[in-house]
C-alpha cells in the first residue's frame, strides 16, 4: 500500500548525500554516497546507490537543477531502505526543515523546477 499524499515526479538527477547523523552506525557520520534520483517530491525524494543507510540517518542534500539553474541544499531522514538488485539499493528520503538549508525555496519553486 503506497502510504505518499503527494504525486511523485521521476527525474534522473545524479548528486551526493552527506551524512549528518547516524545512531544505527556512527562511522558514516560525514561520508559522502554517489547516488542517482529516482523521482522527488516537495517533501522527500527517493534515489539508488550501492550503499545502504539505516532507516533513521539524517543526509544533507546538494542538488543542482533547475532552468535557470540553481543549488538546493536539504537535509532529510532516511525513511526506508530496500535492495534492488545486488548492485543497487533503493533509499526514500523525508525532508527536513533545518537552519541553513533550501527547504522552503525548494518546495516554492518546485512545480516551476519540474513542471
Amino acid at each position: 500500500m503506497d502510504k505518499r499524499s503527494e504525486a511523485r515526479i521521476q527525474h534522473n538527477v545524479r548528486f551526493f548525500v552527506h551524512v549528518h547523523d547516524c545512531d544505527e552506525d556512527p562511522d558514516l557520520i560525514g561520508v559522502s554516497i554517489a547516488c542517482e534520483a529516482v523521482d522527488f517530491s516537495p517533501h522527500g525524494l527517493q534515489f539508488r546507490s550501492d550503499q545502504s543507510l539505516p532507516p533513521g540517518t539524517l543526509v544533507n542534500i546538494t542538488i543542482g537543477i533547475g532552468d535557470p539553474f540553481a543549488m538546493y541544499l536539504l537535509r532529510g531522514e532516511v525513511r526506508w531502505s530496500r535492495s534492488l538488485d545486488e548492485d543497487d539499493i533503493a533509499i526514500g528520503i523525508l525532508l527536513h526543515d533545518a537552519e541553513g538549508t533550501d527547504l522552503e525555496k525548494w518546495q516554492s519553486t518546485f512545480d516551476d523546477i519540474f513542471g
